[in-house]
């Protein structure tokens, strides 16, 4: 038999006590009366913030004029949109009323707030989650009050304005004006604003003169409102499509039509076209139009605040610069320069062009007139690799920079493996093997170049790109190839801001479009921010300046030659398959050209968005590289036009230093030192031999003196017979007492202060004044200066030929009294008696008995050496520029 529960004591509480004597139940209590406390002080609030938050219904009779753009010269330069239309709401489409209803706010009619608080939980709920308010949860009213009253932001405390003046309006208007005021203010994509322009824009339907849609086309319409450019219809057609099926699927849920009549509209076509509707930016300059609304959302302007209306934007645009991207962009007339398609498909292309200075946007185009469409793809943000045209920023620019370089230093050229298989090529198979840098530059060589960020160490060039503005990944930071563009994305707008500061002293200004946005009521609510940074020294952005000219002027970018002006820049070639090597040698997917004049900074690039067998360039006939310098001119050329020609301080280095076989003299530009002492004016004279053209070098002349040998001499001046005349030593060793005595331009330098008696070592060594550094290693020459000639010491003065011509020095006997005859080879007069030395100008020597024969020397020049350390330069035939049609 069971036994049966006990029971609780009458009068006894069975609540169990928690510890400390505080129940359960109190803490419910505790909780439901503090609940009832916020709840009570929440709707209080919200009460008084309804009451005294200002509210301005007559904005709401305000309807925005079209926003006006303004080039950078103040002037009026295009309209966007069409302001918002006041169609009344008897001519708006039944369908369509239930339709948007149906999708932005269901409980529209049955409301009696504006407030729908089930989606505000629950979007806040979200909201807490995000740590910000993400969700929109926003009643017509709200939506409403948004677009008149509020910009676009999603903080929690607009969020509570955006609910209070949606209930101010539910207070002073209908459900049928607040339905009426949205569907003429609510930006439905493309160019429309409003329902009327919505209609006529993608259907032709004008409303108020026959004020019917059909219910597929009212379902599509309403739809938009979410999200306008993702569901343009005429850039987007399959989210269109998606998104009207939505929308009725919306209608068919809360009764508004049967679910047989959606299942019909959602079958039907699209059935949209673009339909004009008046002159505007899209019309008129529809490359720039397409960029501004680019700029204004990558800068977090949405393309609905600028169509809307009422807006004033001040950006800034050169006219001129823009005009000359639509000729070669959007017209045929430069169809010539731009490589021809393939299958049919014009190749693409993006550019755009900067004030170096300011940083200001001057021009911009996104697109051929083939392949345009309303927001559709822009190609001066498209990423590729920039192939040769990052050199400057990635080898030449940190190298300059470092100091221990400049355009004469010697690069290896010869193809190799750098480590791990990787042997890059140059587009010349018969390149030489050393190069000047300004050579590996001009010529856009492959391997010196990766050979080169290799001496200045990978992660200084990674430091001046990324400094410079070029995102380099971690993985291609420690690549050898990014020296040639690989694994590198970049952008043209990348591309023209990254050598901007070659154009401007090292400075880099940020690019920027808009000066400010400036709303109806005369509020400035937008700026693009400014900043300047200095990326480099001035000494590195000359330097790089004079070299990138030596690439338009002698080098691959001579295309992109302009009459007059100073142009640098450099080419850039992407190929299809790694290598020049492979299955396809001449196939190309992109061309690159950026330069710059001293006012103008443009970056161009050429090619398919998709690469495929059926979609490349080839190189065949023209590099496309050249292609890209051709039509960077015809852009530079339209927009210059009329303007004075403007130079850069200093031109392009010498073309005879970006030969060839430039190297080879660079690493010795000097030879055949020679010392030699005129008796009669107590003086040593020496006289060399320039390897090459001088190249505006100076010589720089030290000395050092050695007084030690002066007693000997005296006591026995025949042992200086054979160092009258002195040959150079062809050492690169110096003397740590050596002193710097002057400089000169010319071959021949004059010492007047010597000691008789005493031995003097000469240094020569070359210098460039622009550079600021030796070129090559110096060449030293010793002589001993004789002391004076003692009583019966020489039997009278020897007969020597007179000078020939340079290069024609007889091989002759020399005549003088003593035991021994020696050959002379001379050019020039010996004044004295005696050997005749192996000299080059005057041969001034003191006949001393028994000599022995001097060797026979190479002919000299056959000037004669002028008084003093005056210049007397030289002239050479200037060789032919070459032309080449690989880039």
């Amino acid at each position: 038999m069971r036994s049966k529960r006990p029971t609780a004591p009458a009068g006894k509480n069975t609540t169990k006590a928690v510890k400390g004597g505080f129940s359960i139940g109190k803490l419910i209590l505790t909780l439901i009366i503090v609940l009832l406390v916020v709840v009570i002080l929440f709707t209080v609030g919200f009460f008084l913030l309804v009451q005294f938050t200002p509210f301005n219904a007559a904005k709401m009779n305000d309807f925005n004029s079209p926003t006006v753009v303004y080039d950078g010269n103040g002037q009026k330069y295009i309209t966007i949109g069409n302001g918002s239309s006041s169609i009344p709401y008897q001519d708006i489409p039944k369908d369509l009323q239930n339709a948007l209803v149906a999708t932005e706010d269901h409980t529209f009619w049955s409301s009696p707030s504006s407030i729908d608080f089930r989606s505000i939980l629950r979007a806040a709920y979200v909201d807490l989650l995000a740590g910000g308010a993400d969700q929109g949860a926003s009643t017509i009213q709200e939506q409403l009050a948004k677009m008149v009253y509020l910009t676009d932001n999603k903080s929690i405390s607009y969020k509570v304005k955006q609910v209070v003046l949606g209930v101010q309006l539910s207070r002073h208007y209908t459900k049928q004006e607040i339905l009426t005021m949205y569907l003429n203010r609510v930006f439905l994509g493309s160019n429309a604003t409003g329902v009327e322009q919505a209609a006529k824009l993608y259907f032709g339907v004008d409303l108020r003169k026959d004020p019917h849609l059909t219910l597929d086309q009212a379902a599509l319409l309403a739809g938009l409102p979410q999200a306008p450019s993702a569901y343009d219809p005429l850039l987007h057609p399959h989210a269109a499509i998606a998104r009207r099926n939505i929308v009725l699927q919306n209608m068919a849920n809360y009764g508004y039509i049967s679910q047989a009549k959606a299942d019909w509209a959602m079958k039907q076509p699209l059935g949209v076209s673009a339909h004009s509707m008046g002159e505007s930016g899209w019309s008129q300059h529809p490359l720039f139009t397409n960029f501004l609304f680019d700029w204004a959302q990558r800068h977090g302007i949405s393309p609905e605040e600028l169509s809307q209306g009422g807006l004033k934007i001040y950006t800034t645009i050169d006219p001129n610069v823009q005009a000359a991207l639509h000729q070669v962009f959007f017209t045929n007339k430069y169809d010539n320069d731009w490589p021809g398609p393939t299958t049919g498909t014009v190749v693409e292309g993006g550019a755009i062009f900067l004030d170096p200075k300011t940083g200001a946007i001057l021009g911009a185009a996104g697109s051929r007139k083939q392949d345009y469409t309303r927001l559709g793809i822009d190609r001066v943000y498209s990423l590729s690799s920039p192939g040769s045209s990052i050199k400057p920023i990635m080898d030449y620019g940190p190298a300059i920079e470092s100091g221990k370089w400049n355009y004469l230093s010697v690069l290896d050229d010869t193809p190799h493996d750098f480590g791990g298989g990787y042997t890059p090529e140059n587009w010349n198979p018969n390149a030489p093997p050393k190069i000047t840098l300004q050579y590996g530059i001009q010529w856009s060589q492959n391997v010196a170049s990766v050979w080169l960020l290799q001496q200045i160490g990978i992660q200084n060039g990674v430091s001046f790109a990324e400094n410079d503005g070029i995102p380099v990944s971690q993985q291609a930071s420690h690549q050898l190839g990014i020296a040639i563009g690989g694994n590198l994305d970049v952008s043209p707008i990348m591309m023209a801001q990254a050598y901007e500061p070659f154009d401007d002293n090292g400075v880099q200004m940020e690019a920027h479009l808009i000066n400010k946005i400036v709303n109806a009521s005369g509020q400035v609510i937008y700026r693009d921010p400014v900043q300047a940074k200095q990326v480099m020294t001035p000494h590195t952005a000359h330097v790089l300046t004079r070299l990138m000219q030596d690439v338009v002027d002698f080098g691959t970018g001579q295309l992109a030659q302009i009459q007059g002006w100073g142009v640098a820049g450099k080419t850039g070639t992407v190929q299809y398959s790694p290598g020049l090597v492979g299955n396809h040698p001449n196939w190309v997917r992109t061309g690159w050209f950026d330069g710059y004049t001293p006012n103008i900074v443009g970056s161009i690039y050429i090619g398919y968005d998709v690469t495929t067998p059926e979609h490349h360039m080839s190189w065949v006939t023209l590099d496309p590289s050249g292609n890209a310098a051709e039509l960077w001119r015809d852009v530079m050329v339209n927009a210059l036009a009329g303007q004075t020609p403007q130079q850069f301080p200093e031109g392009p280095y010498p073309y005879a230093t970006g030969l060839p076989n430039a190297a080879m003299n660079t690493s010795q530009p000097i030879s055949g030192l020679q010392a030699s002492y005129n008796a009669s004016q107590n003086q040593v004279i020496l006289n060399w031999k320039a390897n090459g053209q001088n190249n505006g070098w100076v010589y720089q002349i030290s000395r050092a003196e050695d007084s030690s040998s002066n007693a000997s001499n005296s006591n026995n001046s025949a042992s200086n017979t054979t160092n009258n005349s002195s040959s150079a030593n062809s050492s690169n060793s110096s003397s740590s007492s050596l002193t710097f005595i002057g400089q000169t331009q010319n071959t021949t330098f004059v010492d007047p202060g010597v000691v008789q008696g005493n031995t003097y070592t000469y240094q020569v060594q070359a210098y460039d004044p622009s550079t600021q550094q030796t070129v090559g290693s110096p060449l030293t020459v010793t002589i001993n200066v004789p002391s004076a000639t003692l009583p019966n010491q020489g039997n009278g003065p020897g007969n020597n030929n007179p000078g020939n011509p340079p290069g024609q020095g007889p091989n002759g006997p020399g005549s003088g009294q003593g035991n021994g005859t020696g050959p002379g080879n001379t050019t020039g007069n010996n004044t004295n008696g005696g050997n005749p030395g192996n000299t080059t100008g005057n041969s001034s020597s003191t006949g001393n008995t028994g000599s022995p024969p001097s060797p026979p020397a190479p002919g000299g020049q056959g000037n004669s050496v002028p008084v003093g350390n005056s210049v007397l330069p030289t002239s050479a035939p200037a060789p032919s520029k070459p032309k080449s049609s690989k880039h």
